[in-house]
């Protein structure tokens, strides 16, 4: 321990010298009350006075932040060591007046509850854990380390200090100096923080797959699932993508970092974060029988984001700023053709049959028709506005379908040489992860390397608010849309259902109840007990809520018995309401005509088996 700490030590001395890169020291080892402290000796600043940022908000994510709320007692230092003048200027920027030549700060983890950190959490894919009693970590970096406003752009060394029975999984450069000392390189502060690093002992695979080194790592407190069980999981997912692509990865390395809950978290929901060479993963363990169907389909999609943005994105990703952020017009971009080469990728490549494929197509068809019809790249751009922020699952749904009539158009008017796919790759030779496209130009790009009817697309559909005419671009493949059929359903009252550390079903969101709900008087964290005299539980909870929907009939009686804690007791609640009932929608349905013509056909074979 003596030996750790005077090399740990000597390590800080020695970066006070005048230097032209950040080298910045975390030791986990030291780690209190889920507090890590971080010490970043500076390059050789210019200025007399500057100001020290953190993030407000980082690519990806598309809500604010605010990292700077997690420090404390932040303070800087000469070259001499001597301390340094700040004052605070907002929730993310400190003032230093005087040349610093190190910063030291404390910084709160994310997963934890603190107080007034409730409402406005960070969804755990995006956010810290600094679990000392667990010996695990996870370092999201833009979490954890900020930087010298104007000094973005130089080199990063990241020096981590870990017990010896961990191993820090990530994709980014890395040397191990000892079996306690590692060394990170990034080439700026974007490239640092776009790779997220996960400490734990080890439950790591590495397998190379078409020309990528895929590394796979896993949290698992109980060991519900190991990192051999999720690459036996994705690894006919990785040769798919890669086959689809050409045949090879666009990437020398890729990285899978897996952290499974077994508490109940603050976002109460499960998710991943896409990064240019990595994606990170947080779920819950209580649900591990989901787990292997739930990181494939969610891979499908985050593994493709090697794509875009990493070899095709805008000057506001390539410039990234932090504390101001400009929004890209391009979401349709950069998630909605993600998710849709993400299924298109699985029916051309054998692990969707053409059935399921078309019926994902038409589930995004329903899922977009809920939402308010406006320019697709005015929202893009204002989707932090309070006017557009809820509207931003819309990316996954019609974003997928502008990617999907793109693609059948580009195969109808090249008569089978050009498909989506095929352009992003051309659009990857144009640019590549170190050039950017002009956000106004990127449409007019497209139609200069295409067709104008292409051009005339976007003016109308995306650019402009006209309702997308996906039974138009559905046609050129000899497919139909049948509107789906309606059907009475019950109200359950407009709240989500969630799991308790006893994985018991219980209420969450109750802030927005409708009027069933509100006669039920349901609260947060209720447990459901019994429904209608039939006992709520995760076994039977599908089935009985599908039948109280789907069977209700208007007016009728319901019995709910809830399980919930009044003043340290556990109580058992009844409650009886009266059955409200709603119009529903059944989803549309793709029909292949009988009756589509030779060309409809080849189109619609290369549409879903590809380009020869």
């Amino acid at each position: 321990m003596k030996i750790i700490f005077f090399v740990f030590a000597s390590i800080q001395i020695f970066y006070t010298v005048a230097q032209d890169s950040y080298r910045i020291n975390l030791n986990l080892t030291d780690s209190k009350k889920d507090r890590l402290k971080v010490v970043i000796n500076l390059p050789d600043i210019q200025e007399d006075t500057v100001e020290f940022h953190l993030p407000k908000i980082v690519p990806g994510t598309y809500r604010i932040s605010d990292f700077g709320r997690f420090i404390h007692k932040f303070d800087a230092f000469n070259h001499l060591g001597d301390p340094l003048a700040i004052s605070k200027i907002s929730v993310n920027k400190w003032l230093i007046l005087g040349k610093p030549s190190r910063v030291e700060y404390w910084i709160d983890d994310t997963f934890d509850r603190m107080k007034g950190y409730d409402e406005n959490f960070i969804f755990e894919p995006g956010g810290t854990s600094f679990e000392a009693e667990r010996n695990v970590f996870v370092l999201n970096n833009f979490g954890i380390i900020g930087y010298i406003d104007g000094y973005k752009n130089i080199p990063f060394e990241l020096r981590i200090l870990h017990s010896k029975d961990t191993f820090g999984a990530t994709a980014l450069e890395k040397n191990i100096l000892n079996d306690t000392l590692d060394l990170y390189f990034a080439a700026n502060y974007h490239f640092l923080v776009d790779g997220p690093i996960m400490y734990n002992q080890p439950d790591t695979l590495t397998k190379n797959i078409a020309g990528a080194e895929i590394l796979i790592s896993v949290f698992s407190p109980q060991k519900v699932v190991s990192a051999h069980e999720i690459m036996g999981n994705i690894e006919d997912l990785i040769v798919a993508q890669s086959n689809y692509l050409g045949g090879i990865l666009p990437v020398k390395k890729y990285a899978y970092l897996i952290y499974l809950m077994d508490y109940q978290s603050l976002s109460k929901g499960m998710g991943a974060l896409e990064h240019s060479y990595s994606s990170f993963y947080t779920l819950p363990e209580s649900v591990a029988d989901q787990l292997p169907q739930f990181v494939r389909d969610v891979a499908a999609h985050e593994f493709f984001h090697i794509i875009t943005p990493l070899g095709i994105h805008s000057e506001q990703i390539h410039n990234f700023n932090y504390i101001n952020p400009e929004m890209s017009q391009h979401l349709w971009l950069y998630e909605g053709v993600t998710e849709y080469n993400s299924i298109n990728m699985q029916v051309q490549q054998g692990l969707y049959d053409s059935e399921t494929f078309l019926k994902e197509i038409a589930e995004k068809i329903t899922n977009a028709s809920a939402y308010p019809l406006v320019s697709f790249t005015q929202m893009s751009q204002k989707i932090l506005d309070p006017e557009f922020k809820d509207m931003y699952r819309n990316v996954y749904e019609k974003g997928a379908l502008i990617g999907m009539c793109l693609d059948l158009a580009l195969i109808k008017y090249s008569e089978g040489k050009l498909n989506l796919i095929g352009l992003l790759k051309q659009l990857s030779q144009k640019y590549g992860k170190e050039n950017a496209f002009k956000d106004s130009e990127f449409i007019d790009v497209i139609t200069t390397m295409t067709y104008p009817e292409v051009g005339a697309f976007f003016s109308r559909y995306v650019q402009g608010n006209e309702p997308l005419p996906v039974e138009k671009y559905l046609s050129y493949a000899g497919i139909s849309v049948r509107e789906g059929g309606e059907k009475r359903l019950a109200y359950w009252g407009n709240f989500k259902l969630g799991l308790n550390e006893n994985n018991q079903i219980i209420a969450l969101d109750t802030d927005h109840l409708d009027a069933f709900g509100t006669q039920i008087g349901f609260k947060e964290n209720d447990v459901f007990y019994k429904l209608n005299g039939n006992e709520l539980n995760l076994s039977t909870w599908r089935n009985l809520l599908l039948d109280f929907q789907e069977n209700t009939i208007d007016g009728s009686k319901v019995k709910i018995e809830l399980i919930r804690e009044i003043k340290g007791k556990t109580k058992i609640i009844k409650r009886k309401a009266k059955a409200e009932t709603y119009q529903y929608k059944y989803p549309n349905e793709l029909i292949i005509s009988n009756e589509s013509d030779p060309q409809e056909n080849k189109l619609r074979s290369f549409w879903i088996n590809g380009l020869n």
